[in-house]
């Protein structure tokens, strides 16, 4: 009986079993290549969708940002395949790289995604929400005896220390420019601690806000950080410019390290015309500093203030009650917060502000000022905004005309936009956006009421 019994449970578990299994049709996983990682150590985060039949849609997993982390897609989403006993399973894997900049567990939330797959023995593709895996992480903080402020987690450290000008002919009166470029493997020019540089007594020292750039091909990352320091010569001899120096924890060996650039002798001769110095030295001062204003009103007594008449206290005082009462300020920041948190507002403000900067002709803000607008617009994706520009508009004009200005920009080494190209971009922007956003006549008050705005980026 009792065997009998065994036999019976046995068979309910393998016949449930192979029902659970022919039911799996759609699943994620989520792996993480790493269980601890140090403050601004990055880690790999793998999403994969698979199906047991193939996706007729391309997925799009979106750009986003985590708090405490920076984030960037290692490129794009690449098809692979998984066997899992008699299933064979085709899938699309989508690769992040994070960046954590503060210690304690690091959440990489579930993100929902949208596929299109047809269910086993169709041809005809569904539409499927799935949702992937929520994933965590252990982020420790620096050692022991090491800088938070300057700490900084690479494979590898180059400085680049130039100057414009041969130091050992400089005058008193000169303006000197100097470049620093730190360029570190395995991270982000963000994570890149900005310096700071002491003054001289020799010279004015000016350092510009830095630049950041990153580079990211072949499973390879590093980020570079570009700073000009400006030193006006205000006093003759031979003096010692100090070298840059970083410190870096490389996580591979373990250990932390220093790298220096050469220190260099700075020879200064006297100037006989110096009337430019002090000019020179206020110029570059309203560079770095921000006048404060002088207030020229004539300062007031407390008698000043008292009303003359006691029934200016009262009225005052029913306002004030009125005020606290009915809270109308409070009211309208309510409605103007409401309105701003509309799709149609930001999306709105992000193409006036794109129509602005290519009026202006600036290449470089009108690159960044679109692909802000390309993110507000619903089923846009900025990663891959030539794809799905196309299939809203059925045309490649707007993304050829970007390609265009981008290549004026990185090939040909410009920063203007041509006029003709201008109004080219003007006319083609104003077209799209009437398509995407199937812009119409409306008809009542209550048709023209923005729908709030629904996250496009989970």
């Amino acid at each position: 009986m009792v065997r009998k019994s065994i036999i019976i449970v046995l068979t309910l578990f393998w016949a449930l079993n192979t029902y659970a299994q022919k039911k799996v049709n759609l699943f994620t996983t989520t792996t993480i290549n790493k269980k601890e990682v140090m403050v601004g150590q990055p880690f790999k985060v793998k999403l994969s969708i698979y199906t047991t039949t193939w996706f007729t849609e391309g997925l799009n997993f979106e750009d986003f940002q985590l708090p405490n982390a920076l984030m960037i897609k290692d490129g794009r989403a690449i098809p692979n395949s998984l066997q899992i006993g008699k299933f064979q399973y085709s899938g699309v894997e989508q690769t992040y790289w994070v960046f954590p900049f503060s210690a304690g567990e690091n959440v990489f939330p579930s993100l929902e995604l949208e596929v299109t797959t047809p269910d086993p023995g169709d041809f005809k593709g569904k539409k499927h929400t799935i949702h992937t895996k929520e994933k965590s992480i252990k982020v420790v903080p620096p050692p022991v005896g090491e800088d938070p402020k300057s700490w900084l987690v690479a494979s590898s450290v180059r400085i680049s220390d130039t100057w414009n000008k041969d130091l050992s002919q400089v005058k008193v009166g000169d303006v000197l420019k100097r470049t620093v470029r730190i360029t570190a493997g395995n991270t982000l020019g963000p994570m890149i601690p900005v310096r700071t540089y002491d003054s001289l007594n020799w010279a004015g020292v000016y350092p510009e806000h830095p630049t950041n750039s990153n580079y990211n091909k072949d499973n390879y990352i590093s980020g570079t950080q570009t700073q000009v320091i400006t030193y006006l010569v205000q006093e003759a001899g031979e003096f010692e410019v100090p070298g840059i120096t970083v410190r870096y924890y490389n996580p591979y060996t373990k250990k932390s390290k220093d790298i220096s650039s050469k220190n260099r002798t700075i020879t200064i001769e006297e100037n006989p015309n110096l009337s430019m110095l002090q000019s020179l030295q206020d110029s570059l001062n309203k560079l770095n500093q921000v006048p404060e204003e002088v207030d020229t009103t004539p300062k007031k007594t407390w008698r000043d203030y008292v009303p003359q008449h006691w029934e200016y206290i009262l009225l005052g005082l029913v306002i004030l009650w009125l005020l606290y009462k009915y809270r109308p300020i409070t009211k309208i920041k309510k409605k103007l917060e409401d309105i701003r948190s509309t799709s149609t507002y930001k999306e709105k403000q992000a193409y006036n502000k794109l129509r602005s900067d290519i009026k202006k002709g600036n290449i470089e803000q009108s690159i960044q000022s679109f692909y802000q607008w390309i993110n507000t617009l619903p089923n846009q994706s900025v990663s891959n905004y030539r794809e799905t520009l196309y299939q809203a508009v059925l045309t490649h004009k707007l993304s050829d005309l970007i390609s265009e200005i981008s290549d004026i920009k990185y090939s040909q080494g410009g920063t203007m936009i041509p006029k003709s190209l201008q109004n080219a971009l003007l006319n083609q922007l104003n077209w799209d956006r009437k398509i995407i956003l199937q812009v119409k006549k409306k008809k009542s008050y209550k048709e023209r009421k923005t729908k709030r705005l629904k996250e496009l980026n989970p």
